[in-house]
C-alpha cells in the first residue's frame, strides 16, 4: 500500500483511537463537568485485521516526547451545541494529525496534546471547563465558541497569564491577550464595498437587520464609503427574525421610485433572507438587474442551494482552501463540516507552528506584524487589542459555486 493510501484509510482510526484516549488515558472528570479526552500526538492504528499487529505509527511517533505543550480546546460538547461542538473538536483532531506529517523529526520532539473541554450551555459551565484546562496544565486557550462563555472563562486564563484564542467574533469580548478569532463581518462588509465602489458602482444601499450583526455591518459600510469619498445611497433595517421588512423595503425604495443606488448589501443569511429576495424580486430589483453585495454568511454551500443569488459578489476567506478544508473533513468523518469548524483546524495548526518552533504563546509571538497563513482561511494578523485582521477574497456567485474576482492579498 503506498504512502497516500496508507493515510487516507489509516487516519479515521487514529482520530478514533485518539478520541477515545488512545493515546494517554483522559484525567478523571470532575463531578458534573464532561472533561472530554485527550488528543495526543499522533498514533496510526490500520483498520481492523485479524492480525495481532494492528498498530503502525506515524514517522517518529514512536520516540519518547522531549517536551510536551497542552492546549485547552473549550467546545459545548453537551447541550444546545453539543453537534457543533463536536464538529470543532473534530476539525481540531485532524488538523493536529496533518500537522504532524508534515513536521520534521526534530520538531517531532514536541509533543502537543489538545484538552478539549466542555462549555456546555452556560458561561459558569465554560467557566469551569477553563478552571480545568488550566488545572491539567493548558499553556494555550482555543475557545471558547460564544461571546458569554469567553466572558466568562477568558478573564481566569488572563489572571494567569495565559493567551485565550476565542472562536468567537464579538468585538466586545476582544481585549489584549483575549483575540477574537471568529469571521469578522464588519471586516467582510468594508472588503466587499471598497471592491464594489473600485468597480464602478459608488452608490451602495445597506438592507440589515436591526440587531447587534446589522448595526455593525452598517457601520462599516459607512466607513467604508467615506473612505472613498462617498456616502452611502441609501440604508434600511428591519426588526430581527424578518419582522417589518416590508416596511423596511418601502424605506428603502419608497414606493413608485426606482433605486437610487447601484448595488444593494444585504448582510443576512436566514430565512429572513428568503423574505427579503422575494419582496426585493416584487420591485424589479433582483441579482440580475442589481449588483448584491455579501458578507461570509452567504459563503455557505447550503444557502447558494436554496436561495438564487447569481453575479452576487461576496467577500470572505480564499476559496481554494476552504474547499480542500471541505474535501478533507468529508473525506474523513463522512460529514460536512459547518463552516466555523474551520477555525478550530486553523487555531490548533497555529498552536503546533508555536509549539513545535519553540516560540511561546504570548503578545509578542501571536501579535507578529507578519502575522500567520492559516491552512484553511488564509492569511490573518492578530492585533494588540484582540481583533483579527484577515486576508479575505472577493467572489462572484456562479450558480452554486464561487469564483474569485479578487483574490486575497499575499501578506499585510
Amino acid at each position: 500500500m503506498n504512502r497516500e493510501r496508507f493515510w487516507k484509510y489509516a487516519l479515521p482510526c487514529l482520530l478514533t483511537a485518539a478520541l477515545l484516549g488512545g493515546c494517554m488515558a483522559p484525567p478523571a472528570p470532575a463531578p458534573g463537568i464532561h472533561r472530554g479526552p485527550v488528543l495526543s500526538r499522533p498514533v496510526v492504528t490500520p483498520p481492523p485485521s485479524n492480525s495481532a499487529r494492528a498498530i503502525a505509527t506515524a514517522d517518529s511517533a514512536t520516540a519518547t516526547p522531549q517536551k510536551t505543550v497542552r492546549i485547552g480546546l473549550l467546545v459545548p460538547l453537551t447541550g444546545r451545541e453539543a453537534e457543533l461542538g463536536r464538529a470543532l473538536r473534530d476539525a481540531a483532531a485532524v488538523s493536529l494529525f496533518d500537522k504532524y506529517t508534515r513536521l520534521s523529526a526534530r520538531q517531532q520532539g514536541v509533543r502537543v496534546e489538545l484538552l478539549p473541554r466542555d462549555t456546555g450551555d452556560t458561561p459558569q459551565q465554560a467557566a469551569e471547563a477553563m478552571e480545568h484546562a488550566l488545572a491539567d496544565g493548558a499553556a494555550f486557550i482555543i475557545g471558547p465558541l460564544f461571546a458569554e462563555a469567553t466572558s466568562a472563562a477568558a478573564p481566569r486564563a488572563r489572571a494567569k497569564d495565559i493567551s485565550v484564542l476565542s472562536l468567537s467574533n464579538t468585538r466586545t469580548q476582544a481585549s489584549p491577550g483575549t483575540y477574537m478569532f471568529g469571521f469578522s463581518p464588519a471586516e467582510q462588509a468594508e472588503r466587499v464595498v471598497s471592491y464594489a465602489i473600485a468597480a464602478g458602482k459608488p452608490r451602495i444601499a445597506v438592507l440589515a437587520p436591526g440587531d447587534a450583526l446589522g448595526n455593525i455591518v452598517l457601520t462599516a459600510a459607512r466607513n467604508a464609503a467615506r473612505h472613498q469619498g462617498f456616502e452611502l445611497a441609501a440604508e434600511a433595517t428591519y426588526l430581527p427574525q424578518g419582522a417589518d421588512i416590508e416596511g423596511a423595503l418601502n424605506r428603502l425604495m419608497p414606493p413608485g421610485t426606482a433605486p437610487a443606488f447601484d448595488a444593494l448589501l444585504i448582510p443576512e443569511g436566514g430565512p429572513a433572507l428568503d423574505t427579503l429576495l422575494r419582496g426585493l424580486s416584487a420591485r424589479g430589483v433582483t441579482p440580475g438587474s442589481m449588483q448584491f453585495l455579501g458578507t461570509g454568511l452567504w459563503d455557505d454551500a447550503e444557502l447558494l442551494q436554496r436561495v438564487a443569488l447569481d453575479k452576487a459578489w461576496v467577500a470572505s476567506s480564499p476559496p481554494e482552501l476552504t474547499g480542500a478544508f471541505d474535501r478533507r473533513f468529508r473525506e474523513t468523518y463522512g460529514y460536512t463540516a459547518p463552516r466555523i469548524a474551520s477555525l478550530a483546524y486553523d487555531a490548533v495548526a497555529l498552536a503546533v507552528t508555536l509549539a513545535t518552533s519553540g516560540r511561546p504563546f504570548d503578545a509578542a509571538t501571536l501579535t507578529q506584524k507578519a502575522g500567520f497563513s492559516g491552512p484553511t482561511n488564509g492569511i490573518f494578523r492578530l492585533r494588540a487589542n484582540g481583533l483579527v485582521q484577515r486576508g479575505l477574497a472577493v467572489m462572484e456567485v456562479h450558480g452554486r459555486s464561487l469564483r474569485v474576482i479578487s483574490p486575497a492579498p499575499a501578506g499585510f
